[in-house]
């Protein structure tokens, strides 16, 4: 019996050792796509001499987050 309690508490600590893993991975992945879109945003308005604001950078990656989503499901 203790070593199947052992088994199961391994098992679970491996459980959630690959969720957090897989957490980090999924918003680092998120982040990288934030700092690459707001920086082709950044480009395109200084190409144009606009004004670069973080907000609009950011509503743009919201914007192609929503739509990457709907198009792959």
């Amino acid at each position: 019996m203790r070593k199947r309690s052992k088994l199961i508490v391994s098992k679970l600590a491996a459980t959630i050792a690959a969720t957090i893993v897989m957490i980090l991975i999924f918003v680092s992945c998120c982040g990288l796509s934030l700092i690459v879109t707001c920086g082709i945003v950044k480009l395109i308005t200084m190409c144009f001499g606009l004004t670069f604001k973080w907000s609009i950078a950011i509503g743009i990656w919201l914007i192609l987050c929503l739509l990457r989503g709907s198009f792959n499901a």
